[in-house]
Order: structure tokens, then C-alpha cells, then sequence
């Protein structure tokens, strides 16, 4: 009996032990995370190293590590504790992983690190990151197919994940590809309409909506598809009708109109026009996209929906249109927090 209860003290006071520990370790790794957030690299650095003092193995001092390795371009650092991680097969693995890959595409080995995003994707799949960081590594190298490809893959397993909305538009925008670059931004401007980023992408979005329109005189306006052929362009109608929307400003119906009103409008027949022609066509873009829009302007929300995401180009105009519409902006805001991507309510 006595050696019963003299081996029981025994785990208690290990049990106790090794909790003591690990309160220790997190504790260490939770100062340095407010450090590095505070941009203070060193500092965060000297905690965690106080950590692995403790456990050299513990995953997250390995994790925190090498994240601000990377942020301090230290990409040997970065890789080494990132190394660490993956083979704990931590729950940071996933994680880690992403600090691999973007060190050694910082570093300039580009190709190394989609192996590395690759390698992650086969143990996380699920992952809407690793297939971001892939798409970012693709760009870097100009592949835009085997980006949007993983930027497809990203927005399916996260609808909601901002950079990959404006990523993909950014890589539509280059390939030339005007209505998947616009719907792109569009979502993108819905999720940031106000960041620093929104500037910039509005600028992208009115740029892509007035590209091939050209006011010749007072009476005549041209509209050109440059290098499109209808039969190579599953977006040839709804670009050609997005020409003639952008030209239709012009007219002089519409000369006391805002820039605001006829950007609704607009949007709301782009959007129209878009859910009508999907009933013959099929593949990412109209089944991710599309249906969401379309349904947006069968609701009436698209008003709503386009002075939300101008803030940042005509925040007086938000300002005022959302003073004298809140419930209109209420019952946008139910609406679309309660949408199914896939279509359905």
C-alpha cells in the first residue's frame, strides 16, 4: 500500500511538473508574440529562445520562432524551426509549412517552395492558405494558370478570404480576362471596402469596367474587345454588354445623374445580364461568382451593395446614402451574412 501511494505522489508531483513547464513555455511564447506584434524581432526572439531552453521541442516556441525569423528575413532561421515543426507534425504543421514556403520563395527559390506548399497540401488539404501562398508563389514565377488554379482552390474552401478575391483579379486583370478580373474585385471590395488595400482596388475595378470604351465627339462613342474573339471568350457577351453600359453613361439621359447612381445601375444590369447568360454555362466562375451577384441584384440589394464597397474612393456619398438608407444597408447586411456560396438560403 505504501508503495502504491508512494508511486502515485510520484506521477502527481511529474504531472505537476511538466504542467508547470509547458505554463512556462506559453507564457514566454505569448510575451514574444505582443513583442514581435509590436515590432520588437529581438526581443520576441530572446523569449522564445528562453522557451526552448525549457523544451527545445515545443512546437509553438519552434512556430513563433521562425515566423519572426521570417519577418526579419532570416530565411535560413525561418526554414530551420519551420523543419522542426512539420516533423513534430504539430498542430502547427499547417502553419509552418507556410512559413517554409514563403522563406524559400523570399529567398529565391521559388520552385523548392511550391514543393513545399505542394508537400503541405497533401497532409492539409483543407487548408485555404497553403493553396494562397501557392497561388503568390505562381505569380512571382508569371505562371497565372497554376495561380489562379490554387487561387480557385482557396476561395472554395474560404469564400470570405479577402486576398485571394483580390489576387486572382489582379491575375485575371493581366491575363486580359475584363469580367472575371471585375467580379473578383467586386467580392474583394465587399470583404475590405475601406482598408488600405480598397483605394487601389477600386482604381483596378473602374479601370477594368471603362476598359475599350472611348468617347470619339459629343455624338459618338467607340467600343472595342481588343484581341477578343467570340468563340475563344466564354465572357464575350457580358463584356461586350459591359461596354455598352460603361458607353450608355455618356448618353444625355443620363448627364444629371452621379457618378454613384450610374454605377448602380450599372452594376445592377452587369449583374443581370450575367445571371442570365449562366443558364448555358457552367465552370467556376459562373457557378462561384455569378449566382452570388445575381442573386444580390434579384434582391434588390445591389444599390446597397455598391456604396458599401465605395468608401474609400466616395466616402461622402457613402456617408450620406447610408444616413438616409439604414435599413436598406440592415437588411443587405442580414442578407448576405446569412448567404450559402453555393446559391442556396
Amino acid at each position: 500500500m505504501r508503495k502504491t501511494i508512494t508511486l502515485l505522489l510520484l506521477c502527481i508531483l511529474l504531472y505537476a511538473g511538466v504542467y508547470a513547464q509547458e505554463a512556462a513555455i506559453t507564457d514566454l511564447v505569448n510575451k514574444g508574440i505582443e513583442l514581435h506584434d509590436k515590432g520588437d524581432y529581438e526581443g520576441a526572439l530572446g523569449l522564445y529562445k528562453k522557451a526552448l531552453k525549457l523544451n527545445p521541442g515545443s512546437a509553438f516556441a519552434n512556430y513563433e520562432m521562425a515566423s519572426t525569423y521570417l519577418a526579419l528575413k532570416n530565411y535560413p532561421g525561418a526554414i530551420s524551426h519551420s523543419n522542426k515543426v512539420i516533423a513534430a507534425n504539430s498542430d502547427f504543421a499547417d502553419q509552418a509549412y507556410i512559413v517554409k514556403g514563403t522563406a524559400l520563395d523570399h529567398a529565391g527559390k521559388k520552385q523548392d517552395a511550391i514543393l513545399v506548399y505542394k508537400a503541405g497540401l497533401k497532409k492539409y488539404p483543407d487548408n485555404h492558405l497553403l493553396y494562397y501562398n501557392l497561388a503568390l508563389t505562381f505569380v512571382n514565377i508569371k505562371d497565372h494558370t497554376g495561380s489562379y488554379r490554387a487561387l480557385e482552390k482557396s476561395l472554395i474552401l474560404n469564400p470570405a478570404h479577402a486576398s485571394s478575391h483580390l489576387l486572382i483579379g489582379n491575375v485575371m486583370a493581366l491575363q486580359e480576362q475584363r469580367v472575371k478580373s471585375i467580379l473578383a474585385l467586386y467580392n474583394f471590395l465587399m470583404l475590405e471596402p475601406k482598408s488600405k488595400r480598397s483605394a487601389t482596388a477600386w482604381s483596378l475595378l473602374q479601370e477594368q469596367l471603362k476598359t475599350g470604351v472611348k468617347k470619339e465627339n459629343e455624338k459618338s462613342t467607340s467600343i472595342t474587345l481588343p484581341g477578343k474573339k467570340k468563340e475563344d471568350d466564354e465572357f464575350y457577351t457580358a463584356e461586350l454588354m459591359l461596354g455598352i453600359l460603361e458607353a450608355g453613361k455618356m448618353n444625355e439621359a443620363n448627364k444629371n445623374k452621379s457618378y454613384m447612381e450610374l454605377f448602380a445601375e450599372n452594376s445592377h444590369s452587369f449583374f443581370t445580364i450575367l445571371g442570365e447568360l449562366k443558364k448555358n454555362n457552367r465552370g467556376f466562375w459562373w457557378d462561384f461568382y455569378v449566382p452570388f451577384f445575381y442573386d444580390l441584384a434579384k434582391k434588390n440589394h445591389t444599390a446597397s451593395f455598391c456604396y458599401y464597397i465605395a468608401q474609400s474612393a466616395y466616402p461622402e456619398d457613402y456617408n450620406a446614402w447610408y444616413t438616409n438608407n439604414l435599413s436598406k444597408l440592415e437588411v443587405f447586411s442580414e442578407w448576405y451574412t446569412g448567404y450559402d456560396r453555393k446559391g442556396k438560403k
